[in-house]
This record gives structure tokens, sequence and C-alpha cells, in this order.
């Protein structure tokens, strides 16, 4: 049994002990009260439905849960550029400008593709999309193109985004080959970290639906949601299991798998409180 599903177990028992639910009470429409606590006990792993459901009914966010078991469980520190490029990345741009302000002058160059990559997404997200791409140009010659360096795949990552965003679909489709071609069946880049990986699956998987190109969303939504497993972290499950769901509605894939991807969206969004989703899936 994984250490992450020991944790599982502790936060699962403690926050229901503060809640004053008995193991009948949390099983009630989920699972038996023999399941609880046998998970409780570290004895078995739930499954990702059951998983979800006790998260909903103890009012849980998967990404609070896993959140914390990274943070308790990972020797690897973040620096400042990381926390605002990690910002930058779940659209979270409330003063991002100044705080990238702040830090002008103090910046070493090695430090520099990486402010320059977080600049250029920022200005992709306010929608200065000239401005965006002037910028990833930057970071690319900062980079020098190097396919194992994540700040190239993510100059290309939101090139592809700004073209698409203009109706450049073939200029658009050059930059994600290009990622396509640097992934290469691994998401093993030296230089990356968890959610960096994540993002680039959900987004590629996402803009490939937008562009109807089913096999490659699908293939990307797999890569992220197998990454995901693999590293034990929850970033985005929401929207890659919606993307896979997508892409095999649109394909000649079974129905039941459509439905299953569907629901797993559909009750991760919940979980994460992720409004926009839902509304997207509930149209």
């Amino acid at each position: 049994m994984g250490v992450l599903f020991l944790f599982l177990g502790s936060i699962i028992y403690n926050k229901r002990r503060e809640m004053n639910l008995t193991q009948i009470e949390l099983a009630n429409d989920i699972c038996t009260q023999n399941t609880i606590s046998k998970i409780e006990k570290h004895n078995i792993a739930p499954t990702v439905n059951i998983l979800i459901k006790i998260c909903l009914k103890l009012n849980l966010s998967l990404n609070d849960v896993f959140s914390d078991f990274a943070d308790k469980n990972s020797d690897k520190g973040e620096s400042i550029l990381d926390k605002i490029e990690k910002d930058a990345l779940m659209g979270e741009l409330t003063d991002i400008d100044n705080k990238l302000s702040a830090l002008q002058g103090k910046l070493n160059n090695n430090d520099m593709k990486q402010y320059e990559l977080i600049t250029g997404v920022v200005d992709y997200q306010k929608n200065n999309i000239d401005n965006s791409l002037f910028t990833l140009d930057k970071v690319l010659q900062l980079t020098k193109s190097a396919d194992n360096d994540v700040y190239t795949l993510l100059a290309y990552l939101f090139k592809g985004l700004g073209y698409l965003s203009q109706n450049h679909v073939d200029r658009a489709q050059y930059y994600f080959q290009m990622i396509s071609d640097a992934l290469n069946e691994s998401t093993d880049i030296q230089n990356a970290n968890e959610l960096e990986v994540l993002f680039v699956c959900k987004t590629l998987a996402n803009s490939y639906n937008a562009m109807k190109l089913y096999e490659k969303a699908y293939q990307f939504s797999r890569c992220g949601l197998n990454y995901a497993q693999e590293k034990h972290i929850s970033y985005f499950l929401d929207e890659l299991n919606y993307d896979a769901a997508t892409a095999v509605k649109n394909s000649d894939n079974s129905s039941e798998e459509y439905e299953d991807y569907l629901n797993l969206a559909y009750y991760l969004a919940k979980a994460n409180h992720n409004e926009s989703l839902l509304a997207t899936i509930n149209r």
C-alpha cells in the first residue's frame, strides 16, 4: 500500500470525526461501513468514485487533500517565481503585475526565461496576444528552443494558443506538434514540475478537441490522467476527464466509456468547486 493512501485514510478519519459523523453515516449512499473502516485503517485504497463521493460529503476538495499530501512529502522548495508561475497558469492574476515588478533587477540570467514565460502567459490571459507572442519568442531565445526545457514547451503551448485565438489553426497545430514531438510519449522533462506537465496535457487535449482532432485530444487527456495517477496528484483531473469524454463522444469508442469519463468529470468538478466546468457539463 502506497504512502498516499495511508495519508488519505488518516485525512478521512480526522475529518469524519471533526464533523461528528459515524462510519455508517459517512458510508450512506456511498459504500458499506466496512469499506470506510478498511479505508481509515489503511487496509484498502478507495476507488476514484468512492474517494470523490467521500470528499463531497466531508466537504474536502481533492486538490486540498492531495496538496496536503504533497506539502508533507515534498523535499523540493518552491521559489517566488514558481508561485507566481503557478498563479499565472491557474489564471489567478490578482496583483500579479505588482509581484513581477517587485522582482525586476533581482533575477539572475537563469531566472529570466521563467520570468519572461510568466509575462507572456499573463499577456495571453489578458488577451494581449501580440505582446504575448513577442515575449514568448524571447523565451525561446533564452532556452535556445531546447525541447528538453519545460519553458520551451510552455512557450510553444502559449504561442499555439495565441494563434488559435486568432483563428490561425495551421500555426497553432505547428506549435502543438512541436510539443508532441518533444514529449514523444514521455512526460519526463528535466526541469518540469507536476503542475506544468499536467497543464500542458490538459491544454493540448482541450485545444485538440476545439480543432476536432479527437484522437490527439484523447491521447493527451489519457497522458495527463496516467501521469496524475502515477504521481498521485489531482491538478486538472476534472478537465482531463471532460476532455477525454468529449474526445470519446466524437469518436468510435463506446458510449459506456463516454459516460464513465463524463461522470468522473462531473463529480471531480463538484469536489473542486469548478463552477465553469459544471456549467459546461450541465448545458
